[in-house]
């Protein structure tokens, strides 16, 4: 793979994940910024609380299938999508997360990464994303918090993929999923402390 090929793809896996859908749908349907409204976190959950569960399921596909995009895209670009050693999948998927969380044009405040890196690491490696999965479900069944769950289940990738994978490329891949899940955290801070106070919000979406 050439760096050309390279570099234009982890430019263009940034502006892909930094199209926020549940801005542009609040926006389009509601006519509120959503980022006046709620948490102010521009993801699904948030969205959903506005707008409903309908709404909520569609912007969290659409921010998961970027995530899918910028991770499997390098697949169809080149038959070794591999520069320096650094594979492009998990290049691409990354930048997409970063840009799903620091979108250029809303002053580097988007969502907290969740729905996004979901479908990064469930293109990268399908079993940590499905066990990721279920531990999410499990979590926010029990807790009813989502955010208990997204941190949860972003903090289990590691110990998921260390159990289910072995490989050349183990190391990358093992250092990104700690990467991508200490920023999921990271961006969940508020969150993390609601928490430890009892005061997070337990509710999930409006019931429209």
């Amino acid at each position: 793979m050439t760096p050309t090929v390279f570099l234009l793809w982890c430019l263009a896996s940034y502006f892909l994940g930094s199209i926020s859908w549940s801005y542009f749908i609040t926006l389009k349907v509601d006519g509120r910024d959503l980022r006046t409204f709620g948490s102010g976190n521009l993801g699904a959950t948030n969205a959903g609380r506005l707008l409903g569960k309908k709404w909520a399921v569609v912007i969290y596909v659409l921010d998961f299938g970027k995530g899918m995009i910028g991770t499997c895209v390098p697949y169809l670009l080149a038959e070794d999508p591999m520069w320096q050693g650094i594979p492009l999948p998990i290049a691409g998927g990354f930048l997409t997360v970063i840009g799903h969380i620091f979108p250029f044009y809303l002053k580097f405040k988007g969502g907290k990464g969740v729905a996004t890196g979901s479908g990064v690491v469930l293109a990268l490696t399908p079993w940590t994303g499905l066990c990721a999965i279920v531990t999410w479900i499990v979590i926010a069944l029990t807790t009813r918090m989502v955010s208990a769950a997204s941190i949860l289940a972003a903090l289990s990738m590691p110990f998921w993929f260390l159990w289910t994978n072995s490989g050349t490329d183990f190391w990358a891949y093992e250092t990104f999923l700690i990467v991508v899940a200490l920023l999921v955290a990271v961006m969940h801070h508020s969150n993390i402390s609601r928490i430890l106070r009892g005061e997070e919000d337990k509710s999930w979406v409006k019931n429209s």
